[in-house]
């Protein structure tokens, strides 16, 4: 009777070891390193992005794939990432012709869909990385639209004003389209959620000083509270909390 029950209770576990956690577990959130800023044609571009899931930790052994349309040709783009370090998966794309592209990356669990890519004719160049641009509020905040999407917030948290406004979300955390926060205590929680909170769901997502104020910047469009619109203010406030 004993060998009877383990034998399937056996084959339960090798199938559970060979699907791994990815198929296990359901559902996983991708984060790119940085949001591509300056694509062109028939220029390789180098995509990073870290996979969690449950949004939280990361995983490994994954052959995550990302696929890009072009909007008028209906062209495609199709390439699997690689792992380069534990759970961080990277891809080289190069688009065949300018025009705007659309792409989604899917690791597992529901594909992920990206902001659009503007790739420029294969003839421009891209500006020097070390000219400071100033981008007005309207312009930050749509920044940050983009970021809630490229980062993972999209999966995890429903705003009705996401570039993404079908993309169903799995409201894993809170609601966000009226969330009226403060811009000084958004800054410490997207800098280091564990830091404000120790039992935070939310990961370290190593957002950048900018990258945090183009978010609170979007967050706050309906907000009565309007966040410091002088670049690098959430950096000098964590530079402060930390000389403390």
């Amino acid at each position: 009777m004993l060998r009877r029950f383990l034998f399937p209770l056996l084959i339960i576990v090798v199938l559970l070891a060979v699907v791994g956690p990815a198929g296990a577990g359901g559902w996983s959130v991708a984060t790119l390193d940085t949001l591509p800023n300056c694509v062109i044609a028939d220029t390789p571009l180098t995509v990073g992005f870290v996979v969690r899931q449950h949004g939280v930790h990361v995983l490994e052994d994954l052959k995550p794939e990302i696929l890009a349309t072009e909007s008028e040709s209906g062209r495609t783009v199709e390439v699997t990432a690689e792992e380069d370090a534990e759970g961080h998966y990277t891809a080289e794309l190069t688009f065949p012709t300018d025009g705007e592209w659309e792409w989604i990356l899917a690791a597992f669990g529901p594909e992920q869909p990206m902001p659009a890519l503007t790739v420029l004719p294969a003839d421009e160049t891209c500006p020097d990385e070390d000219e400071e641009v100033v981008l007005t509020a309207e312009e930050l905040a749509e920044q940050g639209a983009d970021l809630f999407a490229a980062k993972g917030c999209v999966v995890c948290h429903q705003h009705d004003r996401s570039i993404f406004d079908a993309y169903a979300s799995l409201n894993m955390g809170p609601e966000l389209t009226t969330y009226h926060g403060d811009a000084d205590f958004l800054c410490r929680w997207l800098d280091n959620p564990v830091a404000v909170k120790e039992n935070a769901n939310m990961p370290d997502l190593n957002l950048s000083g900018d990258e945090i104020e183009a978010l609170i910047a979007f967050l706050s469009t309906e907000s009565d509270e309007t966040p410091p619109t002088e670049s690098g203010w959430c950096g000098d406030l964590l530079a402060r909390a930390a000389a403390k």
